[in-house]
Formats: C-alpha cells, structure tokens, sequence
C-alpha cells in the first residue's frame, strides 16, 4: 500500500507543479525537451514537461512573454510553493526550450 501511495503521491506532485507553470502569465506551455523527453512517467500515463527527481525539479517550457529571466524567476516561485506545500522541497531548474514568436508579435502589434 505505501508504494501505491508513494505513486500517487508522485502524480499528484507532476500534476500540481504542471498546473502551477501553466498559471503563471508569460508561459505558452510545457515542452518535452530535446531529443530526450523531459517527462515523469507513471503507469498509465505521464506529465510531459516536469521531470520529478528526489533531488531536483526539472520544467520545460515555452514562453510567450520576455523579459524571459524574471519569468522564469516566476516560474520557480510558483513550483516553490507547490513543493513547500507537499513537503517535498527541493531544487527547481527552469529550462526555455522555446519562445513562442507568434504571441511576442501579435502583443507588439496591439
């Protein structure tokens, strides 16, 4: 049962920190990294785009907003908060796979 619940524990974990990048205004979405999918993968499924490690968070995104490094200071603040409130704290790396030109244009032009 306590390998069941370390499990779930683990998706509930990728799911919140997947849900709280996407919150944060300036992110496009998650991606799956390079050639390598960035992923924590469970039975069943996985949560593309956070990778879950015991000694380290890892998120990919894309972003739609620049400044990008007080975005991303953004991003870890919001992963932060998820991992303090599960008691899972650790290091949060933000990597910016891409940034989505079309949205950067589009606002200039308003």
């Amino acid at each position: 049962m306590t390998e069941q619940r370390t499990r779930a524990d683990r998706v509930a974990l990728a799911t919140a920190v997947r849900d709280a990048v996407l919150g944060v205004d300036g992110v496009a979405g998650l991606s799956t990294g390079g050639p390598v999918e960035v992923a924590t993968l469970y039975a069943g499924g996985k949560v593309s785009g956070v990778r879950l490690a015991d000694d380290l968070v890892e998120v990919h995104v894309t972003v739609d907003a620049v400044p990008i490094e007080p975005l991303g200071e953004r991003i870890r603040a919001a992963v932060r908060s998820v991992l303090e409130r599960a008691g899972a704290d650790r290091p949060v790396e933000v990597v910016v796979d891409d940034v989505d030109l079309a949205a950067l244009t589009a606002e200039t032009r308003r």
